[in-house]
């Protein structure tokens, strides 16, 4: 496969690149005018983004939420993603067509990734910072400069940290490690998180020669609490790429007996598979393909995965550390509509137990295409808490999505993320977007609804880095 722009969309980019001429940012931090300008008009004037008469490019950045960047050309990472997302579509097995299929599906896949709006966002954003053309070989010329060396990446991914502004990141660990996660972000520069959801999977227990739900329970608190003693900020659920967020009440004794049904060697750990179990694009998980098609198996894994769940669910709270769900459907065809709808999380908001432990809840993406339900839960719930990140990387979705949180929730309950799993450049461009719809939403709010710049501006240092400063404990 080419790491190259299609044909028709490579034309319209070198089009686009031979009218215009770009500037490189005066510090990174400044919003230019790309729209409009004519062929060989002067380069657009310098424009910051602004809500009334504050400036939020100086406004400092938290990123609540991503993932282990690479060290490789944007055209690789792209590449990846593009034969992963054809991969999926091809049925699993032998049969006539299997081929011509799967070059179907791949050219789907190369479309969906080099098409997207948030790839056009994207490179006309590192257009203008670098004065590059803004195709796949443009972006390329300016990463392939600092990937030859750990060093050299350090030094460019603090470069784009400073450039924007991004004070801190978040980073989600690609394994479920109770030890801080090797990066070359450099230090100071970020705290990081760990994955949960792992630990409530049969085989996790069945390797460490764990016999009993109580053992289990143990053995995962035990783990949590190794994991708050080496930094870690949070712990992040995976549970919607595999199945409902509904959480049933499980006692011990029936926790127990299925545990024991899923030990057993003729269940193989959970029971009859699906032979083909894809992965979804950030690991740690895989897809639903993978539960038990046994109708009692697949009942008893999840009567384990719920009694487990809600323990780990009381246990961050009593170790005050938030739990991090996942809630979004957009881009990976593994992640189903039904799985990720927030409205099974009132049950588990509203759950004596968990209230008791007052755990903390961030649930990242903003639930998309549900986030006026988690702009509900944002205003019902003290302990409810949202990011915005991958939406981040499309503007015309975060303007909606800050719309729609900022019109019912606190401003003191809504974050900043990325989503950032490529090259470093995507925290850089997601915290410029950011900062750009967050401008307009409220400038809206001062032109049509008459609120004061204090207020605004309080709104603009919540959103950006204060709330995320107090969630995940960053000084």
């Amino acid at each position: 496969m080419t790491s190259r722009l299609p044909p028709a969309t490579l034309a319209e980019a070198t089009g686009r690149a031979s009218r215009r001429r770009f500037i490189g940012a005066a510090g990174g931090a400044a919003l230019l005018a790309m729209a409009g300008v004519a062929r060989g008009a002067e380069a657009p004037a310098k424009l910051k983004p602004m809500a009334g008469s504050l400036d939020l490019s100086q406004i400092d950045v938290v990123d609540t939420h991503m993932h282990p960047l690479k060290r490789a050309l944007i055209s690789q990472s792209y590449a990846r993603q593009a034969a992963e997302f054809g991969g999926l579509a091809v049925p699993p097995g032998d049969y006539p067509g299997r081929d011509a299929l799967a070059a179907y599906t791949q050219a789907g896949g190369e479309r969906q990734v080099w098409t997207a709006p948030r790839r056009i966002g994207y490179f006309d954003y590192i257009a203008r910072t670098y004065g590059v053309p803004p195709t796949m070989a443009g972006f390329d010329s300016v990463t392939s400069k600092h990937i030859g060396s750990d060093a050299d990446f350090r030094r460019y991914i603090q470069s784009v940290l400073d450039r924007e502004r991004v004070s801190t990141v978040v980073l989600q660990a690609a394994e479920p490690t109770p030890a801080a996660p090797d990066t070359l972000i450099p230090a100071g520069r970020y705290v990081w998180t760990t994955l949960a959801t792992d630990m409530i999977k049969p085989a996790w227990a069945i390797e460490r020669g764990l016999t009993s739900i109580a053992d289990v329970a143990a053995a995962i608190e035990q783990a949590m609490e190794q994991a708050v003693a080496n930094g870690c900020r949070g712990f992040k659920s995976m549970l919607s790429y595999q199945r409902s967020q509904a959480l049933s009440q499980v006692d011990i004794r029936a926790a127990d007996a299925a545990f024991q049904l899923l030990r057993a060697p003729a269940a193989n750990a959970g029971g009859p598979r699906d032979d083909r179990s894809p992965p979804p694009l950030l690991g740690g998980t895989t897809s639903d393909a993978a539960r038990p098609r046994d109708a009692t198996a697949a009942a008893a894994l999840t009567a384990y995965e719920d009694f487990l769940l809600k323990r780990i669910y009381m246990k961050a709270g009593a170790l005050e550390r938030p739990m991090i769900i996942h809630l979004a459907v957009a881009l990976h065809p593994s992640l189903r509509v039904d799985y990720n709808d927030p409205r099974p999380l009132y049950a588990v908001f509203v759950d004596p137990d968990i209230q008791k432990a007052r755990t903390e809840f961030v649930l990242i993406h903003a639930g998309y295409p549900a986030h006026h339900i988690v702009g509900a839960f944002v205003s019902q719930f003290a302990n409810v808490f949202v990011d915005v990140s991958f939406f981040s990387k499309y503007p015309g979705a975060l303007l909606d999505v800050y719309r729609t949180l900022l019109s019912l929730g606190p401003s003191e309950k809504i974050m900043h993320g990325s989503d950032a799993n490529t090259v470093p450049e995507e925290i850089g461009y997601c915290a410029w977007n950011s900062r750009a719809v967050l401008a307009k939403v409220l400038s809206e709010y001062r032109d049509s609804f008459g609120w004061l710049q204090s207020d605004i501006a309080a709104m603009a240092e919540n959103i950006l880095h204060k709330n995320a400063r107090r969630i995940f404990n960053i000084v």
